[in-house]
């Protein structure tokens, strides 16, 4: 255990288009709370440092979804102007706004609304106690989001293209991550489809 003094900001991810939703997905509600709130409020409620949004589409109505939480001191809201150029251009916007002042990322999805801050904690405690660089949540081996990233790897990220985020850099550096197992898939589920949706309302109903 090498308990490394960290300072890790979380970046969420909120700048698509929603292609496969049929509208967007972050404005469509899980009991009467738009999916971007539910996100920002659970990161909010964990112990990162800051947290970054990245807006592009449909910005304006996505601010308005935050309501108040846009006024938290914590919450950085920044636009990716290139956002449809892929999102790695998101990826790298977030990145850069918080690697002068911090030794970790961590990297989370604005479309995974049963998320809970106790996870994200999880995963910050496991990185903070550990010599590795990444750390993700494992559910039945399989990697899931959200991901912390060391500054070691911030190059790298900045470095990436196209419509890709930051799998490829878990990909080809197996012995620099770490694996955090969880025993429950639920909460982080994410919303593609309106048949996700609906999936997560029979869910969060349980």
């Amino acid at each position: 255990m090498s308990g490394r003094p960290s300072s890790i900001a979380g970046i969420i991810l909120a700048a698509g288009l929603s292609t496969r939703f049929g509208g967007n997905k972050l404005l469509a509600e899980l009991d009467g709370v738009a999916i971007i709130h539910r996100v920002v409020e659970t990161a909010l409620a964990s112990g990162l440092e800051q947290i970054v949004i990245v807006l592009g589409h449909d910005q304006a109505p996505i601010r308005a979804a935050l309501g108040d939480l846009a006024k938290n001191d914590r919450l950085e809201i920044i636009v990716n102007q290139d956002y449809r150029h892929g999102q790695s251009t998101s990826v790298t916007a977030g990145l850069k706004a918080v690697q002068a002042n911090f030794t970790a990322a961590m990297y989370l999805m604005g479309d995974q609304p049963l998320l809970d801050s106790g996870i994200i904690d999880s995963l910050i405690k496991a990185y903070q106690s550990t010599d590795h660089d990444i750390c993700y949540p494992s559910f039945q081996n399989q990697r899931r989001n959200p991901v912390i990233f060391g500054d070691v790897f911030f190059n790298d990220i900045l470095a990436l293209g196209g419509d890709t985020g930051a799998r490829a850099i878990i990909d080809a550096n197996p012995d620099r991550a770490m694996a955090v197992v969880f025993n429950q898939e639920e909460p982080f589920l994410d919303v593609d489809e309106e048949n996700d949706l609906n999936s997560l309302h029979s869910t969060s109903a349980k």
